[in-house]
C-alpha cells in the first residue's frame, strides 16, 4: 500500500513538473516574440525619429547658403576693381560668425561653418573656442559632404570631427551666387550625441553601422568605430583618406549570431533585432536581454503549478471525501452482510443435505436405466442371436440334404464361425458388470467385407439376389477396430438389402477411399425410401418389415457400433446411374494412421 502510494506521489510531481515544464516553454516563446515585436516598434519609432533629426536643420542651411552676408564673405573682386576697407570686411566677418553663433546655439548643432571653394573656412560658429578647436582657416576638402555639395549637390556624412576630435554627422549645401555658380559650401554639425537619444528613453542595448559595418553609434560606448564584417584594403584606405574616424584603429567587435532570434556579444546572449535605417546604409542593432522574458515565463510557470496543485488538492480532497463516505456505507453494510453470510450459510447446509438426497436418488436413477439398458441389450441380443442360428441352421440342414457333396471340415469351419459370432454378441452383456475390456486392433475392411458375404451367403441365394463385390487385392482398407462388430453392420445392412429387392434383384457392395476416411456403400434396386425420412430408420425398435420378421434393432444397433468407431452411417435414395430407385446406405471409418 505505501509503495502504491509513493509511486502515486511521483506520478503526480512528474506530471506537475511536465506540465510546469510546457507551461515555462510555452510562455517563454510568446515572451520573446512580444519582446521582439516592441523591439521592432521601438526601432521603427526611433528611425522616424532620427530622420527627423538629421532633416531638420537642412531648411535652415537652404536658408543661409542665399544670406547676402554669407555670399558676400565668399565674393572675390575682380583684378581692376578697388578693394573693400580690410576693417569693414573683419567687420562683416565678425557680424556673419556672430550670427552663426546664434543660428547655432538656436537650433541645437555643434557648429555651422563656411568654406570657399577650396574648402578653407571663412567663417564659423565656434569662432570663440581656441584657435585649435575652432573650425576658422581650417581646411576640410578632404570630406565626401564637402565634394558633394561643391559639386551642386547636399551632402551628409558621419565622422569623427579631425579638429575636435568628437564624433557628428555633418550636412552640406552649395552656396550659389547669381550667376548660378557655386562658390563655396555652407555645413553643419550635428553631435552624434544628440542621435543617441534612443538609448537614453528605453532599457534596450544596441549600435547603429555605416554601410562598411563600422559602429558608428552605440548604447555601449566601448563598442564604438569597431566592426562587425571584415574591412577590405578598398574600405581601409578610404576611410584613412577621408579621416573619419580620427586615424583610430577599427578591432572588431566580439559577437556572432546564434540563430535567428539570439547574438552573442561579448560573450553575453541578447535578443537580437535588426533594422534598416533609410537608405545610407546604417542598419539598427537592437539588443534585448531575454533574462527578463525568462523571469516572467518563470512566474508563469510558477502561477501554474500553483493553480494545478491548487486543483490536484481540490480533487484529492474531494475523493478523500468520497472515499470516507464510501467507507462509512461500508460499514453500515458491514452488519448487513455479516446477517446475510450466516443466513447463506444456512442455505448451504440445507443444500448439502438436498445434495445427498439427491445423490441418492441419482444412484437409484442410475441402476433404473442399466436395467433398463440391460432390457434393451437382451432384446438386441436376442435379434443378433437370430442371425447366426439361422446360418447354423441353414449349415446343418445342407449338410443333412447332401451329406456325402458337404465338404465336412468347411462345414465345421462355418460352424465355428457362426459359434464365435454368437459368442461375441452375448459378452456385449458383459458392460453391466465389469468395463469393456475389448481392445481395437488394426482390420482391413475387405476382409470384414468378405467374411459378411460369406456369413450371409445362405440368404443370398434363398432370395435370389445378385450381389456384386469386386475386392481390390492390391490395397489394403486398414481402419482401427474391431472386425467381429464391423462385420456385424455390414451383416445388418445386406440382410436389409436383400430382403428390400427380393427374387432377382441387385445389390452392389463399393469400398472407396475419400482423403481421411474409408467409404463403405451398399446400394440395392429395390423399392428405395420414396417420401420416408431415412433418419428415421436408425431409431431402436423402429421397423418397416412384418413383427414376425425383425424387431427394428438392426440399423440402431449398427449405428452404434459405427458411432463407437468413429464413424458416421446414413441412408439416402440411391444415386447410382447402374440401378434406378433403391437405397443406399453409407458408412465411413476414418483410416488407420
Amino acid at each position: 500500500m505505501k509503495l502504491q502510494k509513493w509511486r502515486w506521489l511521483a506520478l503526480l510531481t512528474s506530471f506537475v513538473i511536465i506540465f510546469a515544464s510546457a507551461s515555462y516553454i510555452i510562455s517563454y516563446q510568446t515572451f520573446i516574440q512580444t519582446e521582439k515585436q516592441g523591439a521592432q516598434d521601438r526601432a521603427n519609432h526611433y528611425q522616424i525619429l532620427l530622420a527627423g533629426m538629421l532633416d531638420q536643420h537642412k531648411p535652415l542651411l537652404s536658408v543661409l547658403t542665399e544670406d547676402p552676408a554669407v555670399i558676400s564673405t565668399l565674393f572675390k573682386p575682380l583684378p581692376n576693381a578697388q578693394a573693400e576697407p580690410q576693417a569693414q570686411q573683419q567687420l562683416k566677418l565678425s557680424q556673419l560668425n556672430a550670427r552663426l553663433h546664434r543660428y547655432a546655439t538656436l537650433s541645437g548643432l555643434e557648429a555651422i561653418y563656411l568654406m570657399d571653394q577650396q574648402g578653407l573656412t571663412k567663417a564659423t560658429s565656434n569662432y570663440q573656442q581656441d584657435p585649435s578647436l575652432s573650425f576658422m582657416n581650417k581646411n576640410y576638402g578632404f570630406r565626401p559632404y564637402f565634394k558633394s555639395a561643391i559639386n551642386g549637390n547636399e551632402g551628409a556624412y558621419f565622422a569623427v570631427g579631425a579638429t575636435t576630435g568628437l564624433p557628428g554627422y555633418f550636412i552640406s549645401s552649395p552656396v550659389i551666387n547669381e550667376k548660378g555658380l557655386v562658390i563655396g559650401v555652407l555645413a553643419a554639425k550635428i553631435d552624434a550625441a544628440t542621435l543617441s537619444v534612443f538609448w537614453q528613453s528605453t532599457e534596450d542595448l544596441g549600435f547603429i553601422s555605416n554601410d562598411t559595418g563600422v559602429i558608428i553609434l552605440a548604447s555601449q560606448r566601448a563598442w564604438l568605430y569597431q566592426t562587425i564584417t571584415p574591412l577590405n584594403p578598398l574600405q581601409i584606405n578610404r576611410i584613412r583618406s577621408q579621416k573619419q574616424f580620427a586615424g583610430g584603429l577599427l578591432s572588431a567587435l566580439s559577437w556572432y549570431p546564434m540563430d535567428d532570434l539570439f547574438v552573442s556579444v561579448e560573450n553575453k546572449d541578447y535578443l537580437y533585432t535588426p533594422f534598416k535605417i533609410g537608405t545610407s546604409g546604417w542598419m539598427l542593432h537592437s539588443l534585448s536581454d531575454p533574462a527578463v522574458a525568462k523571469k516572467n515565463a518563470a512566474f508563469v510557470a510558477l502561477v501554474v503549478s500553483a493553480l494545478l496543485l491548487l486543483l490536484l488538492s481540490w480533487g484529492l480532497t474531494i475523493r478523500s471525501r468520497s472515499i470516507k463516505q464510501s467507507l462509512m456505507k461500508s460499514e453500515l453494510n458491514r452488519a448487513k452482510l455479516v446477517q446475510m453470510n450466516d443466513n447463506l450459510e444456512a442455505e448451504i447446509g440445507e443444500r448439502h443435505h438436498a445434495e445427498k438426497r439427491l445423490s441418492l436418488a441419482q444412484k437409484k436413477l442410475v441402476q433404473a436405466n442399466r436395467m433398463a439398458a440391460l432390457g434393451q441389450l437382451s432384446a438386441a441380443v436376442i435379434h443378433e442371436l437370430g442371425q447366426p442360428l439361422a446360418a447354423f441352421k441353414n449349415y446343418i440342414a445342407a449338410a443333412e440334404i447332401d451329406p456325402d457333396g458337404e465338404d465336412m471340415g468347411q462345414l465345421l469351419a462355418n460352424l465355428h464361425s457362426v459359434a464365435l459370432r454368437m459368442q461375441s454378441t452375448t459378452s456385449q452383456l458383459r458392460f453391466f458388470s465389469r468395463p469393456d475390456e475389448t481392445k481395437y486392433t488394426l482390420v482391413d475392411l475387405q476382409q470384414v467385407i468378405a467374411s459378411a458375404i460369406k456369413l450371409t451367403r445362405a440368404q443370398c441365394d434363398a432370395a435370389q439376389v445378385n450381389l456384386q463385390w469386386a475386392p481390390n487385392s492390391g490395397v489394403q482398407a486398414c481402419v482401427m477396430g474391431q472386425s467381429l462388430r464391423l462385420e456385424q453392420v455390414i451383416v445388418n445392412l445386406l440382410i436389409n438389402a436383400f430382403a428390400a429387392v427380393n427374387d432377382s434383384g441387385q445389390v452392389i457392395i463399393s469400398l472407396e477411399h475419400d482423403q481421411h476416411n474409408w467409404l463403405l456403400r451398399v446400394i440395392d434396386n429395390g423399392a428405395g425410401f420414396g417420401a420416408q425420412d431415412p433418419e428415421e430408420l436408425f431409431e431402436a425398435f423402429y421397423t418397416t418389415k412384418a413383427s414376425t420378421d425383425g424387431m427394428g434393432l438392426g440399423l440402431a444397433i449398427s449405428a452404434a457400433i459405427v458411432n463407437e468407431h468413429h464413424g458416421q452411417i446414413w441412408a439416402q435414395n440411391s444415386s447410382q446411374n447402374t440401378i434406378h430407385k433403391g437405397a443406399e446406405f453409407v458408412v465411413t471409418i476414418p483410416q488407420a494412421v
